[in-house]
């Protein structure tokens, strides 16, 4: 015997489904429980539009819809897959830092967004371990397919900077020279023309700081 089920996954063989405008999603069923993503508002499935012209969600999907309010739809099928996700530079060495994370359903605009592609698409368990919508992200990279606890290589100093700087501890030396009424020993003086042509510019062959002389003073 054929009941009023069997009927409806005869005519919706996938449960859960999504309207839409061609643009957006403007409506998430539980065909088979008469519902939608909001389990106490009952739909009437005579009335759905025909399968053809729903887009097809996992049950995955369907669960995270749950409070959307902007998933977009082109061609026929969802922009993004999942809600969530970490943009990172696909065409760095890895491992290598996320740059940005969206909850892509809630997004009010999604232009200018990466493609999918360039994305790492994570699970509603994956960003609720991340702290959900508003806890730091910090500390993470991607590897493989998959987030890493991630600590940036520190960024190069240009040795012209790093000579500005060895520059202001000369001049301390200087000052303490005047205070102490003594004088640079050769090789520190050599030092310090060393360190001015670096932080100049005139230097342009080194490719590291000398080592600080000793002793400073004679």
């Amino acid at each position: 015997m054929t009941t009023a089920l069997d009927a409806i996954k005869a005519a919706y063989p996938d449960r859960y489904y999504a309207t839409t405008d061609g643009t957006v999603v403007t409506g998430v069923l539980d065909v088979w429980a008469g519902t939608t993503n909001n389990a106490q508002e009952q739909i009437n499935v005579l009335a759905l539009p025909a399968v053809s012209d729903l887009i097809v969600l996992t049950s995955d999907q369907f669960a995270e819809s749950v409070n959307a309010t902007n998933i977009p739809v082109a061609d026929g099928a969802l922009v993004y897959s999942r809600r969530y996700a970490a943009e990172f530079d696909h065409t760095a060495a890895q491992p290598t830092g996320v740059l940005s994370w969206f909850d892509l359903w809630a997004l009010g605009s999604h232009k200018n967004l990466p493609d999918q592609a360039d994305l790492l698409l994570l699970t509603a368990a994956d960003w609720q371990a991340l702290g959900g919508d508003y806890a730091y992200k910090g500390g993470k990279g991607v590897q493989d397919g998959k987030l890493v606890d991630y600590t940036p290589p520190p960024v190069p100093v240009p040795l012209s900077d790093q000579a500005k700087s060895e520059q202001a501890w000369i001049q301390y030396q200087v000052n303490l020279a005047a205070a102490m009424g003594e004088a640079f020993t050769d090789p520190m003086k050599a030092y310090v023309k060393a360190i001015a042509a670096i932080a100049d510019g005139t230097d342009t062959t080194s490719t590291a700081l000398p080592a600080r002389p000793d002793p400073i003073m004679a």
